[in-house]
Order: structure tokens, then C-alpha cells, then sequence
């Protein structure tokens, strides 16, 4: 998998959680922020620390 594919698939995947996050409510916005919670703070903290969306391909 090239690093284009990988950052694309990781671009989505947030993409994807973050406009879910926004139409849901309840029990399954509590789930959905619990399996994203380290990347939704990533991108909303104030040092920005992006180093937890980086994922390493193992060979």
C-alpha cells in the first residue's frame, strides 16, 4: 500500500467518524466517540498532537 493510499484511507476513516459523530446521538455517539476518542482529540486539542493518526505498515 502506497503512503497516498494509506493517508487517503486515514483521511476518510476520520472524515467518515467526525460527520457521523454530527447525526447521531445517545448510546451510539458515546460508542462511536469511545473507539475514536485519541484521534478526536488529536485533531480538536490545543497542542495538536497528530502523532496518534499515523499508522506504520508492517511488512
Amino acid at each position: 500500500m502506497s503512503k497516498t493510499s494509506l493517508r487517503g484511507s486515514c483521511e476518510v476513516t476520520i472524515n467518515t467518524a467526525i460527520n457521523r459523530l454530527s447525526k447521531i446521538e445517545g448510546k451510539n455517539k458515546k460508542a462511536l466517540e469511545s473507539e475514536f476518542r485519541e484521534w478526536i482529540d488529536a485533531i480538536e486539542g490545543d497542542n495538536k498532537n497528530y502523532d496518534v493518526l499515523y499508522i506504520n505498515k508492517i511488512d
